[in-house]
């Protein structure tokens, strides 16, 4: 899995950045059946950062078969909600049936455009 930084980015916003990316689905998807542990993640520290602070991806994967729904799994551990946290957990679907991708799809022929704010 790649995070493509789109030229220009990431730019100051204040005191924090804004980052796009074009995010590549992984080889092998992670489904364990249960929310917790499915997904994949994006870690600040990849990008260079120590927090996000938001995520939003586009609404279709490049090939117009999936979307992702993005997820703040490690709320729980990082403190209050106030609070940037280290990661966020990328769980990709089908958009003609709104189910989750099954496990060991490779998704890495396609890719999603994925907006942060991070600190």
């Amino acid at each position: 899995m790649a995070n493509r930084p789109m030229a220009g980015y990431p730019q100051p916003v204040g005191a924090k950045y804004e980052m796009v990316i074009d995010h590549d689905g992984p080889a092998s998807y992670n489904n364990t059946g249960v929310t917790l542990t499915s997904g994949e993640t994006i870690n600040a520290s990849d990008l260079g950062f120590g927090g996000i602070e938001y995520a939003e991806a586009d609404a279709v994967s490049s090939d117009g078969i999936n979307y992702v729904y993005i997820m703040n799994l490690n709320q729980s551990t990082s403190g209050p909600m106030a609070n940037a946290l280290p990661s966020v957990v990328l769980r990709w679907f089908v958009l003609a049936t709104g189910l989750e991708v099954a496990n060991a799809v490779n998704l890495s022929g396609k890719s999603i455009r994925v907006r942060l704010r991070l600190v």
